[in-house]
């Protein structure tokens, strides 16, 4: 009960308690594209998501991942059976940047066993994963116009991808076209545009497609910028001593795999995913629209204009202390389909 008092006390106070439903009075449709594994905020923002799911809030429709290693589809998998989604739709991006680290947060907690030497967390008994882009198209036009929320927080390659996809079985329509249809905006973890020639790792480990995702996309784009997610650090502390309801927590024992512990670490991928569910919360600062360049190895440039689709998130010394106060609350609520 006092968990519970909490977050409606943090809800009100950001304004959050109406913010999430669509303007209809439906849930916020969305879908998560994810590099799951480069970073453990990305494990975070999931969580997020799928609590949000819990409340009712939104309806994840399905999760993307274009990082180059088998066990991150798998970990996602092991997420939507632990957190009660079993049929939660996974697209596998076939054709992504090859040359990341395959050894990470995803591998290691894949291959945890229990005192039996049986694997600690369940899987799905079948293999059911899409290609990537062919999942989106099906998703996307089965949705009414203007309706969904793309949230990305890893590179821009499966969305360049979608962008310049071809009519086929699901639409009639090119990549383009379906996304100028169906969604609402891009919830963007990417780029910096107050730290002089940053050039932000979403950015610059697939140049091509930031470029032809940031400057031809057809609908609105807000982005989390580096500095936002470096200004909000989740506390070890928490993850050690708050979860102590979970004998075994696919996201805990990420985390823990990802850097030694205890360490803070910065909330990129979660600021996005917050904003696509709560984007009325009061728990952001945005910027007027303008336009975005990528310049040299991934600087991006951000150009006031009055027609711009794009605008990025800041915050006050308050707005993020409200921020983390919402992650601790919600991260560390048991999920409602949790046995």
């Amino acid at each position: 009960m006092k968990r519970f008092f909490l977050l409606m006390c943090l809800a009100v106070m950001c304004g959050a308690i109406s913010a999430v439903a669509a303007t209809d009075g439906k849930p916020q449709a969305i879908i998560f594209e994810t590099d799951m594994g480069n970073d453990i905020d990305d494990a975070m923002a999931l969580d997020l998501l799928f609590k949000n799911m819990d409340a009712g809030n939104i309806r994840l429709l399905g999760v993307g991942v274009h990082k180059d290693n088998p066990h991150s589809k798998e970990y996602i998998d092991i997420m939507r059976n632990w957190y009660g989604y079993k049929k939660l739709p996974i697209g596998v991006n076939s054709g992504c940047v090859k040359d990341m680290d395959c050894v990470d947060y995803c591998t290691k907690t894949c291959k945890m066993t229990d005192a039996e030497g049986a694997p600690l967390f369940a899987r799905s008994k079948k293999e059911n994963y899409e290609e990537a882009v062919a999942m989106y198209r099906r998703l996307l036009a089965k949705e009414a116009d203007n309706s969904v929320v793309i949230v990305t927080v890893g590179f821009s390659t499966t969305i360049a991808q979608l962008l310049e996809s071809a009519p086929d079985r699901y639409s009639k329509l090119s990549g383009r076209e379906l996304v100028a249809k169906k969604v609402k905006y891009f919830s963007v973890m990417a780029g910096e545009f107050v730290i002089p020639d940053f050039a932000e790792y979403n950015v610059f480990n697939d140049l091509a497609a930031a470029r032809t995702f940031f400057e031809t996309s057809p609908v609105p784009m807000v982005f989390t910028p580096w500095q936002l997610g470096d200004q909000v650090q989740y506390p070890g502390s928490s993850i050690e001593q708050d979860f102590a309801w979970a004998e075994a927590h696919p996201m805990v024992e990420a985390y823990k795999h990802y850097m030694q512990m205890p360490y803070n670490r910065p909330t990129w991928d979660v600021i996005a995913a917050y904003y696509a569910c709560h984007p009325d919360a009061g728990c952001f600062t945005i910027s007027e629209p303008g336009n975005i360049k990528v310049v040299g190895k991934g600087v991006t440039q951000f150009t006031p204009a009055a027609d711009g689709k794009c605008r990025y998130l800041s915050a006050t010394p308050a707005q993020r202390q409200a921020i983390l106060e919402y992650f601790q609350s919600i991260l560390t609520t048991k999920p409602r389909n949790k046995r």
